[in-house]
Parts: structure tokens; C-alpha cells; sequence
């Protein structure tokens, strides 16, 4: 009998929902499992189960974001701490509806184009470092500044948690400094 990976995109949602979150996915839109190993096939990487399973479901392609009227966006020029600018996370979409730097076709075309043989599958809002797969399946984190990987420990759920939990300690940061100015 095989076990199939079970979809843990909506029950790590659960964990930090509020009225304060605006939230887009996949819905019907999303590949079916052939696709996406034709797309990792095309890249030369391996998708783990665990993202393929979120993937193909209606949460896969998420883009989550901290409403704008909880979490005002800085202004051109603006200065703060690192943190105040990242108010949301993207895991990449595999629809051509996306928008463009959503879309996982593009950013793993520019990823190639810079000789790197690794797929991004997640981003966090206002940061330049992007969490991606390579050839063997393992996520890694490429920080921009140096054009390295890092490896993560863990699983893509793993990943999705340990994020959305930073997400919401910033916005939580964020409501209490909006509250005290």
C-alpha cells in the first residue's frame, strides 16, 4: 500500500489566522502531479513530496499578506527595521494567471539564467533571499547578498511553519508599535 503525503497547507494556516490576514491561492487552478514533474524534469531539481503535495492542492500557490490597513506599507525612500518590511509570503504559483513574480516558470528561468540548477518555491514579502529545491530535493535558502545556498533542516511543512509563525510574531510586533505611536 502506498501512503500518500497529506496536505498540511490549511491546517498551518489555521495556526495563525486572524481578520488581519488576506490570503489568494491555487483553488482549481492548481497542477496536477504529472506537471509538476514535467516542470522539475525541465529545471533539473526534484520536488519533495511534501511540496508536491502542496502543490497540487487548492492551497498550493499561496500568497498570504497582512492587510494593508493593519500593516501600512513603507513609502520609497522609507527606513525601519528589517523586519517591518516583510508582511507576507508567496509559495510560487505554477498557474500563467499569476501574477509575474509570483510565477515559478519565470523565477526559475531567471535562477537558471544565473547557472544555478535549483527551483524557488517560497518567498517572503520584502525580503530579497528565496527558499528553494535543487537537484536532489533538499530545500535550501539563497541569500542574494551572496549568491549562496544554504541548506534548511527540514521539510517543506517545516519551512511553511517556521514562516508563518515569523509572520505572525511580526504582525503581532507590527499591531503593538502601530498602537503605541
Amino acid at each position: 500500500m502506498l501512503l500518500q503525503t497529506k496536505d498540511k497547507t490549511q491546517e498551518l494556516l489555521n495556526t495563525i489566522w486572524c481578520d488581519d490576514y488576506y490570503v489568494v491561492a491555487a483553488g482549481e487552478s492548481a497542477p496536477s502531479k504529472s506537471q509538476l514533474n514535467g516542470f522539475a524534469q525541465k529545471f533539473g531539481v526534484k520536488f519533495p513530496k511534501e511540496y508536491v503535495a502542496h502543490s497540487v492542492n487548492p492551497f498550493g500557490g499561496l500568497y498570504l499578506e497582512v492587510k494593508e490597513e493593519y500593516w501600512p506599507r513603507a513609502s520609497v525612500g522609507e527606513v525601519g527595521p528589517f523586519w517591518s518590511f516583510l508582511y507576507g509570503l508567496t509559495t510560487y504559483a505554477f498557474s500563467d494567471e499569476a501574477p509575474d513574480w509570483m510565477r515559478i516558470d519565470i523565477a526559475a528561468s531567471e535562477f537558471k539564467d544565473m547557472g544555478h540548477t535549483v527551483v524557488p518555491i517560497l518567498k517572503v514579502m520584502g525580503d530579497a533571499d528565496v527558499y528553494c529545491v535543487n537537484e536532489l530535493g533538499d530545500i535550501v535558502r539563497w541569500s542574494h547578498e551572496e549568491d549562496i545556498f544554504e541548506s534548511f533542516d527540514g521539510g517543506f511543512f517545516d519551512l511553511l511553519s517556521f514562516e508563518l509563525k515569523e509572520l505572525e510574531d511580526r504582525r503581532v510586533k507590527k499591531v503593538i508599535n502601530l498602537s503605541s505611536e
